[in-house]
């Protein structure tokens, strides 16, 4: 039983991953690490750096505190099946009703590659998902309408559509919709973030040419003359290109956004409310921003689903517990704080399914500001010039260890999250985690505050660290509106850094909505020319990790999710080794994700959080219902077998 300290007692603490690989724990190796002096500018260097140790800002007694994060994670998981037990009948037909707990509406834009919000594209899914199959591991399978053939001498990668495939309008989807989701994504007035090694875009012969206006075809698309075969040639084919969408293979229906401007798109009602699709549910009715209805595809091509429609609704996170509990809904969600007032036996109407949630924490550090080339489009950082105490990578250091995530996990988050003790995840790197990393996953105030002595970052007289130059500062949080707990965990962390000498205080003083972070921090409004030297020194976001673990999308040079806006030569090659040909090699491969895990704690952009179990609750009347590991709901394809075996949901008694 996962047992909920009282909040008392936490605010008394408050004054605290298709390859066969195994990780090695490298606890042989002996690294020199840089005197903990040096180096405070964080000027990358001119050549690879000395190979780092852990030990360098962290020497534990013994690995067991690491190696019990990732243990006690999975012993977690393992306490969920991913499966509902229900095997009665299914009766066919009904409406399934699925909540969405959040705290904002959804802004509606169901076009797969346009998306950025997490509600819409769970939608977009449903609607057009993935051609190519992939199994457990999220690694690509040949069991799908689309079957796939690699060729490594010719860095060629072939798709044949094998099944005959219907979009909602009746017009026949073939490979030329896929080849227009290539052209789509690439285009230079394309809107959106899925440009990128991820899908594999960036690395299309022609491609990134096209996407600089350079030339007006992508000589790397090879589409046959009756649009069931396209080839694709490829600069580079990294091993990663072999997990789900690890290669694009998302079509677009092109008769369908042709006649409209690339830029246009976006805001189209082709891309929302009239959008397309060819999975087992379509769209009928929706309500902006707060429901969808889909109905059945009757000529969905692997059979009509069981259910006729499924409706969506957006409730408020803190009702979704008593919501279930009262039949309203057949499927939602559990916020770790409600667990022990309506997990495991608290319920009896609806079963728990759980899995090592995808989700990502970062607390990131503003090292710059992301701008765009307005002749290519491409990004780039210009870095902070103010000589911030940030700018110091001991200064992070001190900080990641100063910051007590375990006290939270173990109270208000009821045991259901355990310290991330590397930057990579077991969600989608599970095969590479070193488990002797410590990484920032202890919390250590006397570390902290002995780096930050060592490093010349003195007291001053109010009881507050001085900048190198022995003058006052301040460090501003930006933190997100999440009820119940925002203003709990903030303060938390406050007293964490009091407990350093770091004057930490709210950003603007105030809490901030997720939707206007998303807009000032990764959609580039133009209302927000944000300077180098932003004054919101440290700020909070989530992610849902994708299941190709190349780490470029959130991390590269040119990546838009990028936010601490950091990069140097270290990383980007770790990176292109991660992407390139030679990761074939499983032992290269390995050692590339160790170096890359070593790297980001020594240079430590953004800190990593949390690793979180994910739950879903399901009213007992419904079958055939399976956790995707990526999805965390149903894989898209599979919809059509969920059924219910009652016409009403069940109420708690």
């Amino acid at each position: 039983m996962i047992k909920k300290r009282s909040i008392v007692w936490v605010l008394a603490l408050l004054i605290v991953f298709a390859l066969a690989l195994t990780a090695c724990s490298r606890e042989d190796e002996e690294y020199t690490a840089p005197p903990l002096a040096d180096d405070t500018a964080d000027e990358p260097p001119a050549e690879t750096p000395p190979p780092v140790d852990i030990a360098d800002v962290y020497i534990p007694d013994e690995a067991g505190d690491a190696i019990d994060a990732l243990e006690q994670l999975r012993e977690l998981e393992g306490m969920f099946p991913i499966a509902v037990s229900n095997q009665d009948p299914i009766i066919p037909g009904g409406t399934f009703y699925w909540a969405r707990a959040q705290s904002s509406p959804f802004p509606g834009i169901f076009h797969t590659h346009l998306n950025g919000d997490a509600a819409d594209q769970v939608i977009a899914q449903i609607l057009t998902y993935n051609l190519i199959s992939i199994n457990d591991d999220m690694e690509m399978t040949n069991e799908g309408p689309v079957r796939w053939v690699k060729c490594l001498d010719e860095l060629s990668f072939t798709m044949t559509l094998v099944e005959t495939i219907y979009w909602s309008d009746g017009v026949e989807l073939t490979l030329g919709d896929l080849y227009y989701a290539f052209w789509f994504i690439s285009h230079p007035d394309y809107e959106g973030v899925r440009f990128d090694s991820e899908n594999g875009t960036v690395f299309v012969v022609g491609a990134p040419e096209f996407k600089a206006g350079e030339v007006d075809y992508i000589a790397g698309l090879v589409l046959s003359e009756d649009e069931r075969e396209l080839k694709v040639y490829f600069t580079e084919i990294p091993p990663s290109m072999l997990f789900s969408g690890g290669i694009l293979n998302t079509p677009l229906p092109r008769h369908h956004f042709e006649g409209i401007p690339v830029g246009d798109t976006r805001g189209h009602m082709n891309a929302r409310d009239n959008m397309l699709g060819f999975g087992p549910f379509i769209l009928d009715t929706i309500v902006p921003g707060e429901s969808v209805l889909l109905r059945a595809n009757e000529n969905y091509w692997q059979g009509r689903p069981y259910l006729d429609y499924i409706y969506y609704h957006i409730i408020p996170p803190a009702m979704q517990a008593e919501f279930m509990r009262a039949g309203m809904y057949d499927m939602g969600g559990m916020r770790h704080i409600d667990w022990e007032d309506y997990g495991g036996e608290n319920t009896n109407n609806v079963e728990f399914v759980g899995r090592i949630g995808g989700s990502q924490s970062f607390i990131y550090f503003t090292l710059g500001a992301q701008r765009r080339d307005e002749e290519t489009g491409r990004v780039y950082f210009v870095p902070r010039y103010d000589n911030h105490p940030i700018t110091n990578r001991y200064f992070r250091h001190a900080v990641g260890y100063a910051l007590d995530h375990h006290t939270l996990n173990m109270t208000i988050r009821n045991g259901l999250q355990r310290n991330a003790t590397t930057v990579l995840h077991p969600f989608n790197t599970g095969r590479w985690i070193n488990p002797y990393s410590l990484g920032f996953g202890e919390w250590d105030l006397d570390r902290a505050n002995e780096i930050l002595d060592q490093a010349g970052f003195e007291m001053g007289p109010d009881g507050f660290r001085l900048d190198l130059d022995g003058n006052p500062f301040v460090v501003n949080l930006g933190w997100r509106i999440a009820p119940p707990n925002d203003e709990i965990i903030f303060n938390h962390y406050q007293e964490n850094m009091h407990a350093i000498g770091i004057d930490f205080r709210l950003w603007d003083d105030a809490l901030i909505d997720h939707g206007f972070l998303v807009t000032r921090n990764i959609t580039g409004d133009e209302s927000f020319e944000l300077s180098p030297n932003d004054d919101m020194h440290m700020w909070q976001m989530s992610w849902n990790m994708g299941a190709n673990p190349n780490p470029f999308t959130l991390w590269g040079h040119a990546a838009t999710f990028n936010l601490s806006n950091f990069t140097n030569d270290t990383f980007e090659s770790i990176l292109a080794d991660i992407a390139s040909t030679e990761a074939w090699d499983p032992d290269f491969l390995e050692d590339a994700y160790r170096r890359w895990a070593e790297a980001f704690d020594y240079y430590l952009p953004a800190i990593y959080e949390t690793w979180p179990i994910i739950i879903t609750t399901l009213n007992r009347r419904v079958a055939n219902f399976t956790l995707s590991r990526r999805t965390f709901y149903p894989e898209s394809s599979s919809w059509h077998r969920i059924g219910l075996t009652a016409l009403e949901p069940y109420v708690h008694q």
